[in-house]
């Protein structure tokens, strides 16, 4: 029905929603945390208690590779989640400057630690097998062991 009949109550309410503004995003931990990127969205509708995150970014080994690995894989994590929330962003915004010019940089990020942990570690995405220049006589997308095998936990 393209118009309302006259015999019909006019509507309650209409959602407008604004169109987002670009606004300096959070620090990638934060952001992490938070669940955006951009403070701007980061809304308070009904707040749960404050307490510790869920999200463990450091252990209390001793074991020095450990240590290291989960502070790579933390920083993977943060800055795999940026791009992404950058992405939802961008997909609004297509000639946003500020967003493009944080994607590129994300992105160079993002492919810098994915070569770095391979190279280190073992490749955590098959792209990373590649990139992170592993023995490119086995097929080393299944080296390293999974999160619930002691990986990053």
């Amino acid at each position: 029905m393209s118009m309302l009949d006259k015999t019909q109550a006019p509507p309650l309410a209409m959602a407008t929603i604004p169109k987002q503004e670009w606004c300096e995003p959070y620090d990638w931990g934060t952001a992490l945390k938070e669940g955006t990127i951009f403070p701007c969205l980061n809304l308070t509708f009904f707040k749960a208690q404050d307490g510790d995150s869920n999200i463990q970014t450091s252990s209390n080994t001793s074991n020095k590779e450990q240590k290291n690995r989960e502070e790579m894989m933390s920083r993977l994590s943060e800055i795999s989640f940026a791009l992404n929330d950058l992405t939802l962003y961008l997909d609004t915004h297509p000639d946003c400057q500020n967003g493009l010019a944080l994607y590129h940089k994300l992105m160079k990020e993002r492919l810098e630690l994915l070569a770095d942990f391979a190279r280190n570690f073992y490749p955590v995405t098959q792209a990373s097998a590649i990139t992170g220049e592993c023995d490119e006589n086995i097929y080393g997308w299944g080296e390293g062991p999974a999160p619930w095998e002691g990986a990053c936990l």
